[in-house]
């Protein structure tokens, strides 16, 4: 089950052992639906803090179109799990310039659901740098019913990461 192997690999991480590294690299290899094998890995890299789980992590963000499921976690989403991943290992900066990108042509083209997801994802990696990119969410959706309560919660959780530090 996909969801066993989701509990194996992170349960692997959290061993912090160096060689659970090697399995993590090769789950997404293994067959699974929409990718959670993927998930997996990167799951179980996020709790082993190995900085050698920074390329895949990137990979995986860079990924936009690989199956996957679009339900805003990283329990379900590679995107989600790799920013979270990345801000783990404290390479959430590594990140940030796909997503500027993204977000550019996002906006640009007044696609609603890429450029809060994206924002979603820049927030996820922690960056300072979001900020602007949460001041452009608004500008550009202003008019749209619901915009502004959806960035400022995007805004909280920006600021978490931020104070908190967290993982």
């Amino acid at each position: 089950s996909d969801r066993v192997i989701l509990n194996a690999a992170v349960a692997l991480g959290k061993t912090g052992d160096a060689r659970a590294f090697d399995a993590l690299k090769a789950l997404p290899a293994h067959p699974s639906w929409k990718n959670q094998s993927w998930v997996a890995a990167l799951n179980g890299l996020r709790e082993l803090r190995d900085p050698r789980g920074i390329p895949l992590a990137l990979a995986a963000l860079q990924d936009a179109k690989a199956d996957r499921w679009t339900l805003a976690t990283p329990v379900w989403d590679h995107r989600l799990a790799a920013a979270d991943t990345l801000r783990a290992l404290g390479a959430g900066a590594q990140g940030m310039p796909l997503l500027q990108n993204h977000l550019a042509d996002s906006l640009k083209q007044g696609q609603v659901n890429d450029s809060f997801y994206n924002v979603q994802l820049m927030v996820a990696l922690a960056q300072p740098e979001a900020k602007a990119a949460l001041d452009a969410l608004q500008t550009r959706f202003a008019d749209l019913p619901g915009a502004k309560a959806a960035v400022e919660a995007l805004k909280q959780g920006l600021e978490a990461h931020l104070t908190l530090k967290t993982p």
